[in-house]
């Protein structure tokens, strides 16, 4: 019987402990992805000069560079609005490769808490969702709001260019 109450007693102590839990700050950042190298924007840029030259070379031109730009593998950077909540600010950067996201960078992400955690799970779900229609991280729910309004913001501006 003694035994029992001890165990018990462990058990308890053992699931408060865990209930109670909260990330601290993670000393290896590959968790938050950072922003990207210029060679991943680089696509973008380049495919403006080989564009370029062609109407001014001859007069059929410019009607040939609309056939000639390929708007399916077309790479597009936006940024999304910086949103602040009392847990820090989130803002995120999305590269399109034609309409689909293809990658979306934190640029500014709360350093502590269970944002730690909720940040890179609601990356995961933009992607395969392709939009910012994904569900709140409970826990985390000021984080994921301004992590979902923000990409919002990136994709709306997407649609503006």
């Amino acid at each position: 019987m003694k035994k029992t109450i001890f165990v018990v007693a462990l058990s308890i102590a053992g699931f408060i402990a865990v209930w109670r839990f909260e990330p601290g700050p993670v000393q290896n950042t590959a968790a938050v992805a950072q922003a990207p190298p210029p060679s991943v924007t680089a696509p973008s840029t380049s495919a403006a000069p080989t564009t370029a030259p062609a109407p001014s070379s001859s007069a059929p031109a410019p009607s040939e560079a609309p056939s000639t730009r390929d708007t399916k593998t077309e790479t597009v950077t936006t940024q999304g609005s910086a949103e602040s909540s009392r847990y820090g600010t989130v803002q995120v950067q999305v590269t399109f490769t034609g309409a689909r996201l293809a990658v979306i960078t934190l640029l500014q992400a709360p350093d502590s808490g269970r944002s730690l955690t909720a940040l890179p799970r609601l990356q995961e779900e933009a992607i395969k969702a392709q939009s910012a229609d994904i569900d709140t991280i409970t826990g985390a729910t000021e984080t994921s709001e301004s992590y979902k309004t923000s990409l919002q913001a990136a994709i709306d501006a997407r649609g503006n260019r």
